[in-house]
This record gives structure tokens, C-alpha cells and sequence, in this order.
């Protein structure tokens, strides 16, 4: 069993090791599976250097610190670089080489939603692992052969509503390359998830402080658009799919998000809040 583990919602002063302990026993306590440090392939989120290849989620401050980084290596346990932005330039590369020779090591992965930028790491930091991000929208095996055959990737991460897909996981031949969420954030019934691209256009700016005044938009908040589903019996927080369930299927990858609901946004998944949502939009 291999886990990435999210670190957004840390802030960069607190120790690496208290945030994968939170990861650590709120599975323990809410799930049917138990991991260790010993499990953990790696840790995945932003660090002290700003990259504008940032992509995925805002990029507004640091998460993982020097420190941090120290610590997991001594670990054993990799570097993920959350690099998902869908617009990559020769401009943009350009000035995030630095950063990517920086942590250009094995055991290190980056994490990317544009082939051509896969090809880009491939060729000129070959000690990373590439992982194809959830953003790619992998959602049946065409797409995933097509993917497969590139020979770009050591991973690939499908978006968190295919695990209810349960024909399609287990008819994939290449189960050691899929990486499965194993908990929840907003994405999970979003169908359009507008923000992906207008957040890697945001992420371009130079600093993590010139890019938190800027505003990011969502497709429920900003333009009304509805989820695939609403379960207001269901605390997010506390939920995770079925881990021995897809491990018997052949699946030994996974990724987690911090378990809080503000950093999770669940409360897109309520409809209860749908009146408070459209409130707030005004």
C-alpha cells in the first residue's frame, strides 16, 4: 500500500509530522483501513519557493516547509509538486526550473494535468516520478489506454466519483499505474469544476501574496451550477471509502485529503447550505 497524503491546510510553522498525524488517526478512527508513516509514499502540496506552474487548488501560501522536507526525507517518504496548471508556457517553465532542479530527486513525484509539461519533466529532471492529476478526467479505459500508452507516467490519479464506478476499476488492466482517492473533497460531485482552469490561470502570479488577493470562482457559489448529488446524512469529514474493497481488486495506491471540511469545501455537498451559498454569493 502506497499513500499520498495532502498537506494543504498546513501552515508552513507546523511540524510535517503532527499534519500526517492527523491524516494518520482520523483514518484509524473513521475508516476501515490503518496506515503508518511507513506507508507513505509521499506528501503533496506547496513549497516555500512559488512556482507558477502551480495548479489544481489556489496557491496562496506555503504548506510545506524546509523543515518538513528534512523530516520526510529522513523518512524515507517523497516530495510531490503540485504542478496541475493547464496552461503551461515556455515563460512559466522558464522561471520554475530553479525550484524543479531543487528538488529534482528520486523518490520525488510531480503531479501534472498537460502531457506536453509530462514530457517537458521527462526529458530534463528525470529522477521525478510523473503523476497524471485527477484533473486529466481519466473516466474509462479508452481514455486511460490512450494515457498508458504515452509512457509518460508512473501514476495515474482518476477523479474521486470513479470509485463508485466499480466495473471500471476492476476491468482496468494497468491497476498497478491507478492511483484512487480514498476521501472526499468538493470535486467529488462537482460535474463541471469550472475553477480548475480559471485557478491555473490565477496561479501565474509571482508571489503567494499577490496571488491571495486575487478571486476564485466556483461553479456552485459564483454561477449557480448544480452538484451531481447532495447527501446531507453524510459528515465528510469523517467519510472514506472502502480500502480493502480495491485492494482486493489489485489497487495499491492512494491519495488523501486533509480531513477538515473547510479545506475539503463540503459544504457544497449539503443541500441544506444551498440557500446559505446563494446568500453568500450576493
Amino acid at each position: 500500500m502506497k499513500i499520498s497524503c495532502s498537506s494543504r491546510a498546513k501552515d508552513s510553522w507546523v511540524p510535517i509530522q503532527e499534519h500526517l498525524d492527523l491524516h494518520i488517526n482520523t483514518a484509524e478512527k473513521y475508516s476501515n483501513f490503518k496506515f503508518s508513516y511507513d506507508d507513505i509514499d509521499s506528501i503533496y502540496g506547496q513549497v516555500g519557493e512559488y512556482i507558477p506552474l502551480y495548479g489544481g487548488r489556489p496557491a496562496v501560501r506555503p504548506e510545506i516547509s524546509w523543515r518538513d522536507i528534512t523530516w520526510i526525507y529522513d523518512k524515507g517518504i517523497g516530495l510531490k509538486l503540485t504542478l496541475q496548471n493547464k496552461f503551461i508556457t515556455d515563460k512559466a517553465y522558464k522561471e520554475s526550473k530553479p525550484v524543479l532542479k531543487k528538488y529534482n530527486k528520486k523518490g520525488n513525484s510531480i503531479i501534472v494535468a498537460i502531457d506536453k509539461f509530462a514530457e517537458y519533466i521527462k526529458n530534463d529532471f528525470p529522477n521525478y516520478n510523473i503523476e497524471a492529476s485527477c484533473i486529466q478526467d481519466i473516466t474509462n479505459n479508452e481514455k486511460l489506454e490512450q494515457k498508458v500508452s504515452l509512457g509518460l507516467y508512473d501514476t495515474i490519479v482518476l477523479p474521486i466519483h470513479c470509485n463508485d464506478d466499480i466495473k471500471f476499476i476492476e476491468s482496468i488492466k494497468r491497476k498497478d499505474l491507478i492511483r484512487l482517492f480514498m476521501n472526499i473533497e468538493c470535486s467529488y460531485n462537482c460535474p463541471s469544476k469550472v475553477c480548475y482552469g480559471i485557478t491555473s490561470k490565477l496561479n501565474t502570479e509571482k508571489t503567494f501574496e499577490e496571488n491571495s488577493k486575487r478571486k476564485f470562482t466556483c461553479s456552485l457559489v459564483d454561477f449557480g451550477m448544480e452538484r451531481t448529488f447532495y447527501k446531507d446524512d453524510i459528515t465528510w469529514w469523517k467519510f472514506y471509502f472502502d480500502l480493502p474493497m480495491y485492494e482486493k481488486m489489485g489497487i495499491t495506491k492512494f491519495k488523501l485529503v486533509t480531513p477538515k471540511e473547510g479545506q475539503q469545501r463540503t459544504a457544497l455537498m449539503y443541500k441544506k447550505n444551498r440557500s446559505w451559498l446563494i446568500k453568500k454569493k450576493k
